[in-house]
């Protein structure tokens, strides 16, 4: 299953309305408190990271009171408790991606992204949202990134990824996407739709769970 995973979850999003907030709720279940990673000005949102391995991170989002707020900052802010919002598979090619998104029937937008890190750097990269697919946030949105550092070498270490899993009443159905998108996801028939990440952290096995 681990390997599986290495070549395609690049970053699970644990949304909260409060960055402090969910950073404590994180760090509280797992013991492991992420570092600030920087703000997404086009998003309205800022961010702190933890490395889930090698390439692999666990990114806790939330508004950013000083920036114009975007769509997935209003929808952040109206959230009660933390929890995972979605996944990010990676891919060499956002390109390649979006016209494959688009062969099999489905709709996919190219969008750039960037975040000033602490440090005044600019991490840089192109995201593909593929929709019409009815997967839901269990199917992931795609990122590749531009520049030779990945955001998972600023996160603290100490969790590590054991299983990613989508949980559906339609697993067929949800089989069906992530094979036409060529992505690896265990898919579980469930009364209802969830994505689960089970982590070994310092607490021991901890499931995280949304959306």
């Amino acid at each position: 299953m681990d390997r599986a995973l290495a070549a395609v979850c690049d970053h699970l999003l644990w949304g909260a309305a409060n960055l402090d907030a969910g950073i404590a709720a994180l760090a509280e279940r797992t013991g492991v408190r992420a570092t600030p990673g920087g703000q997404h000005p086009d998003l309205g949102t800022h961010n702190a990271i933890a490395a889930l391995g090698r390439k692999r991170f666990l990114e806790v989002i939330a508004p950013d009171p000083t920036l114009r707020p975007g769509a997935l900052a209003r929808r952040l802010a109206g959230m009660t408790t933390p929890r995972l919002i979605m996944w990010a598979a990676r891919t060499p090619s956002a390109a390649e991606t979006a016209a494959r998104a688009k062969a099999e029937g489905y709709q996919a937008a190219v969008v750039e992204g960037h975040r000033a890190r602490p440090d005044g750097r600019v991490v840089r990269w192109t995201n593909v949202f593929v929709t019409d697919h009815g997967g839901g946030a269990l199917v992931p949105f795609f990122i590749e990134w531009h520049g030779d550092s990945h955001p998972a070498d600023d996160g603290p270490p100490g969790l590590r990824l054991k299983e990613l899993r989508g949980e559906t009443p339609e697993a067929q159905g949800l089989r069906a996407v992530l094979e036409a998108l060529d992505v690896r996801l265990a898919v579980r028939k469930a009364p209802t739709a969830r994505l689960v990440a089970v982590l070994d952290t310092p607490r021991g096995r901890v499931e995280l769970t949304g959306p």
